[in-house]
């Protein structure tokens, strides 16, 4: 036991050797000490942020009713201004068989608050963004097409506000079949109304080229150069984030973690400066400093609760005769038991 625990803790300590310089793996950008800057506080620009939330209503292996919300809000610094906007709604995701061919249609069946004009694009179970090795994608990779799509047409909606930040929660990164077309607009209007959008994401994979964890080897940098809120630059990659350039960020001196923060590819400098030292003046909750207190209110309240997706649910059951309901359950149960044998 000695020797295995002298030899895993070497294994250890030389997998966390850090180099005096790398890049993130698919980056294009050098990192070392001279990569992270301090971020000063000298810019307060509005923000809005925006995101979603959705519970299912109803799940079988070939369609799904969902209740979705996407919601935004409008902040300067620590203050709520009293711009919001809210869509509740219920979308329906179904597979259709064309020819052999399985493809899956996702439509908005009935809103509840407030409106969006989106036309889904009808999804490819074998297209490249959606298969699973070679396996086609099954319907549980479609479903949040809708909310998705939603809180990329709720900028529009956000940049009434006036606000100069858009903030999404999550990256940039377009992953859906015909979300880099539909966002190709979106950024269009950004550029018009002189704005800036980008997307804070909680957590990241990307690694180093050393294969280290990116946000161990940049919190190493900032205590080696004494900086308690800074910014680094790993660059871009078709990879990881198309039309964005991807940062980390450190947004206040009491928070325990970085975050990755995507920027739309067209931000100048000027534009990064005021971008981090708002985020940082909207970052100081006294529960959760460093993270961004637009996002935790967007958050707030876009989430739907279990128990409105249920009302929905008992509303429909109850046109429905016994046998009908039986059949619908029978079929649900049969879903989750091969979802649970997945794992």
């Amino acid at each position: 036991m000695k020797e295995f625990l002298y030899s895993t803790t070497k294994l250890i300590k030389e997998l966390l050797s850090f180099p005096e310089s790398t890049k993130a793996y698919g980056f294009n950008e050098i990192i070392d000490i001279n990569s992270i800057k301090e971020i000063n506080e000298s810019y307060e620009e509005k923000i809005s942020a925006i995101d979603g939330g959705t519970s299912e209503i109803i799940r079988l292996p070939t369609f799904s009713i969902v209740l979705n919300r996407i919601y935004c809000n409008c902040f300067i610094g620590m203050k709520k201004l009293d711009y919001f906007d809210r869509c509740t709604f219920i979308s329906l995701t179904r597979m259709i068989n064309d020819n052999g061919k399985i493809l899956y249609e996702t439509k908005i069946l009935h809103f509840i608050e407030g409106k969006l004009n989106i036309k889904f694009p009808i999804v490819d179970s074998y297209s490249e963004e959606m298969r699973i090795g070679k396996n086609r994608g099954d319907i549980s990779r479609v479903i949040s097409m809708a909310r998705r799509f939603g809180e990329w047409e709720f900028v529009r909606n956000a940049l009434k506000s006036g606000a100069k930040i858009i903030l999404m929660d999550g990256s940039l990164q377009t992953s859906f079949p015909g979300e880099s077309e539909f966002v190709r607009n979106i950024y269009d209007e950004i550029e018009k109304n002189n704005s800036i959008i980008a997307g804070l994401s909680k957590t990241s994979t990307i690694f180093t080229e050393n294969g280290l964890p990116i946000s161990g080897f940049l919190e190493y940098l900032g205590r080696k150069k004494g900086l308690l809120k800074w910014a680094v630059k790993i660059g871009k990659s078709e990879e990881w984030a198309s039309r964005a350039i991807i940062y980390f960020v450190k947004l206040h001196e009491n928070s325990d973690r970085c975050y990755r923060l995507d920027v739309y590819e067209k931000a100048n400098e000027e534009d990064i400066e005021k971008l981090l030292s708002s985020l940082a003046l909207n970052s100081k909750y006294f529960a959760y400093p460093g993270y961004p207190y637009a996002l935790i209110d967007a958050h707030n309240l876009a989430r739907v609760g279990r128990d409105e997706a249920l009302y929905i649910r008992n509303l429909i059951f109850d046109l429905l005769d016994i046998e009908d309901i039986r059949k619908l359950e029978e079929s649900e149960q049969i879903a989750h038991k091969i979802l649970d044998e997945l794992g």
